[in-house]
């Protein structure tokens, strides 16, 4: 018995790296976990550059994260195309959160010091997953009052990333706060004309970042060129539209839903379409309808005419009020289609979506 063991011991330490890599590729990423706490060795591996460039140009994961970090997280795999539960306990902190976004592998968390601080105040942590590490930022030099938050990846190492915060200065200025993982450092990265954002989501996009105003445009800041474009709603209808803004790898896009006492009748989507040289010359183009039989069975899927979407590769997913299932928009297809219901324990749990990348580079001490 002592010989066969010794013996399959050897067997796994002889096997040629390329090959547990490909293993370690067809892992769901519960297993992610315990591959790496077998040894040193299985751990490096997982961290490798080839493992990295794999998982960067693979289809991204549906995380849904619950307000309340003691309560379990859900994750989906569209590779196995199962749910799984992961752990976002790691964080050590009572008060509500907020997953405000997700690069890298990483989300930016917004944690409710406010409830206890006053209402300014504000702690912003990132936190990675896979590697169950966070690291708490510092607290910002410039901006008083947060309006609008986003993370975004900085360079092409997996450690690097980048927090943008948009708010309003003591001198009730609006201005463009980063910071900057290398250096660890906030530091002042523009001004925008004085506009106030309608919620604190803001989406990162071909070089600029993306967020609807009170007043119901799009604002677009580009970071390079430190350029603000104020675009309006895709339709003259607007104010009968309930506006939800979408960022996928293929580009931007605006979900507009419309309702009639307070129920929902349809959905429509426009992308946006514009020079690469400027924002000025835009213009929306209509894409899609969700057809009225989805819309039927979505609308049923909840006790309300709520509904969040979210941008992930070439999909817009669409979550509905305590729904257990997410409804998948191709965009490459132009297709409706059902993922798998989640467990029925956690259906009138109040959960975020955002994508997640797999991204092994990152860990907090």
């Amino acid at each position: 018995m002592g010989a066969l063991r010794i013996r399959k011991q050897t067997m796994w330490s002889d096997l040629p790296e390329h090959l547990m890599e490909r293993i370690l590729e067809c892992l769901p990423v519960d297993c992610f976990f315990r591959f790496r706490a077998v040894c040193k060795t299985w751990n490096t591996l997982f961290s490798s550059p080839h493992f990295n460039s794999i998982a960067r140009n693979s289809q991204p994961f549906l995380i849904l994260c619950p307000a309340k970090t003691q309560l379990p997280s859900l994750i989906y795999s569209f590779i196995t195309h199962t749910w799984r539960t992961i752990s976002l306990s790691f964080i050590p902190h009572d008060c509500p959160i907020n997953f405000r976004g997700s690069a890298s592998g990483l989300l930016l968390a917004d944690i409710n010091a406010n409830v206890f601080f006053g209402f300014n105040s504000s702690m912003l942590c990132v936190c990675n997953p896979l590697t169950q590490t966070y690291t708490t930022l510092p607290q910002m030099v410039f901006v008083s009052r947060i309006m609008a938050k986003a993370i975004l990846p900085a360079g092409n190492k997996t450690e690097e990333y980048t927090v943008m915060v948009v708010g309003r200065s003591s001198s009730d200025k609006v201005i463009v706060e980063a910071y900057n993982s290398t250096t660890k450092t906030w530091k002042v990265a523009g001004s925008i004309p004085d506009v106030i954002i309608r919620n604190e989501n803001m989406f990162f996009c071909k070089g600029s970042l993306f967020c609807v105003t009170a007043t119901g445009g799009i604002m677009a800041y580009n970071i390079e060129q430190e350029i603000t474009t104020i675009m309006a709603m895709p339709t003259a209808d607007a104010e009968n539209l309930s506006i939800r803004l979408v960022c996928c790898k293929t580009g931007v896009f605006v979900v507009g839903a419309t309702e009639d006492n307070h129920c929902l009748k349809g959905v429509i989507m426009w992308e946006l379409v514009s020079p690469k040289t400027s924002m000025e010359d835009y213009k929306w183009e209509e894409i899609g309808k969700m057809p009225s039989s989805v819309c039927e069975e979505f609308r049923r899927s909840s006790n309300s005419n709520w509904f969040e979407c979210v941008g992930m590769g070439d999909k817009i997913c669409f979550r509905a009020n305590e729904s257990m299932e997410i409804l998948l928009y191709d965009l490459n297809k132009s297709s409706w289609n059902w993922l798998p219901k989640f467990p029925a324990d956690l259906r009138y749990v109040r959960m975020r979506c955002l994508p997640l990348e797999i991204m092994t580079g990152t860990e907090f001490s």
